[in-house]
């Protein structure tokens, strides 16, 4: 599939979560601590390349590329390098093009040994949780699986290897300068 083709379907995948996390937050009385970002100075995320492809299209148009490569190579297993404790929504620098792995945490679901449903949040949300209210609105949270069955529909290649996160951004980087690389070329 075509680099854009694929990223737009990516996206694609991304608004549906997006929708699909809103209602159950909504149903289900569920939301971060403001100005939490707990979650995102973790240096221990796994994420594939496939789920950062649109914010390496979207750095290398706005030409903001070059920074972010030689973060994610000077700290490949360090915090993200779209974290910074100076934005407001999660700390994230790129929050619009985030990954799945940040989409979904917090408000997704996966399955026990039993197949029964279990939120995958932090702390401070479970403690802050009206388990009555999830316990009735939790079939209508988003699954994980489901979405990254999704992405492996787009690629079956990228979606399947995880990678500390910097890394996985990195190469996600370096699909977009090959693929811009090979369009000067072929012009």
């Amino acid at each position: 599939m075509y680099l854009v083709n694929k990223i737009k379907a990516i996206n694609k995948v991304f608004d549906e979560l997006e929708l699909h996390i809103s209602n159950f937050k909504e149903e289900a009385c569920i939301s971060c601590k403001s100005n939490c970002g707990i979650c995102c100075q973790k240096t221990d995320i796994e994420a594939t390349v496939l789920e950062f492809l649109p914010a390496a299209m979207n750095l290398y148009r706005s030409g903001e590329h070059e920074h972010m490569i030689n973060q994610s190579g000077n700290n490949p297993y360090g915090l993200c390098v779209f974290y910074n404790p100076f934005e407001r929504k999660g700390f994230c620098s790129r929050y619009q093009d985030r990954g799945l792995v940040c989409r979904l945490f917090g408000f997704a679901v996966s399955r026990d040994k039993y197949d029964n449903p279990v939120l995958v949040t932090c702390k401070t949300i479970k403690q802050s949780l009206d388990q009555e209210k999830l316990k009735k609105t939790i079939d209508k949270a988003p699954e994980m699986a489901y979405y990254y069955l999704k992405l492996f529909g787009i690629d079956s290649s990228l979606s399947v290897q995880y990678f500390p996160i910097n890394i996985s951004i990195r190469k996600a980087f370096e699909i977009v300068l090959l693929y811009f690389e090979n369009k000067k070329r072929s012009a």
